[in-house]
């Protein structure tokens, strides 16, 4: 019951600060990053965002320094928009799982181009 609560509270932080992101912010930068994933701990005090970004645009680095400058008003934004009991710490992680997927798939055209060259 606990799992299923925090996992419900996660896609409602998820789907909210993504859209806030797009829509509440003028920073150019904003635009470049897209919330992958929200994880919440058990007690609901707080959200792990998972977030990437278009590489070529906006290095993980200078979209990390600015989620963190505006963390405040994002949680403000998010506090008037979700009603729950607590407002959990919003805490933000570069998702590496888009790079580890990039080299993977590198991977696999390098490897059907040597078999196409083999053939």
């Amino acid at each position: 019951m606990v799992k299923d609560r925090a996992r419900r509270a996660a896609a409602l932080i998820k789907q909210n600060v993504a859209c806030i992101l797009l829509q509440e912010f003028n920073r150019p930068e904003m635009q470049w990053i897209t919330i992958t994933d929200c994880v919440m701990t058990r007690d609901l005090k707080r959200a792990d965002l998972y977030f990437s970004t278009i590489e070529s645009n906006l290095a993980h680095e200078r979209a990390l320094a600015v989620l963190e400058e505006e963390k405040g008003p994002i949680k403000r934004e998010l506090a008037s928009r979700i009603t729950i009991k607590y407002m959990p710490d919003l805490r933000f992680i570069w998702d590496e799982t888009v790079l580890i997927e990039k080299k993977i798939r590198e991977i696999q055209d390098e490897r059907s181009r040597s078999t196409e060259r083999d053939t």
